[in-house]
């Protein structure tokens, strides 16, 4: 098995510090669910508006993309947060 380059190690020793959060688009959400349903961890469901939301629970949302690439209204963006800040 090859090394991976010292510039290949030092990129995912930053990467492995990030992750994202999906935060919804309050204005763009149409409350369809489709988020809510595709979740693989569970942590969408709608708020007392009927917007769907990420909930804040002990499991963090790592941002896997599967709700940013269903919404069908492109109502859901991915913040990109620091695993130090969390």
């Amino acid at each position: 098995m090859h090394k991976a380059s010292n510039s290949l190690q030092k990129k995912l020793q930053e990467l492995s510090k990030i992750i994202y959060r999906a935060a919804t688009i309050l204005p763009k959400c149409k409350s369809c669910g489709t988020c809510i349903k595709y979740c693989p961890l569970e942590l969408r469901e709608f708020n007392k508006e009927g917007k769907a939301i990420t909930i804040s629970t002990s499991i963090s949302c790592g941002g896997c993309t599967v709700c940013y690439h269903r919404c069908p209204e492109q109502a859901i963006k991915l913040v990109r947060l620091s695993k130090n800040t969390i």
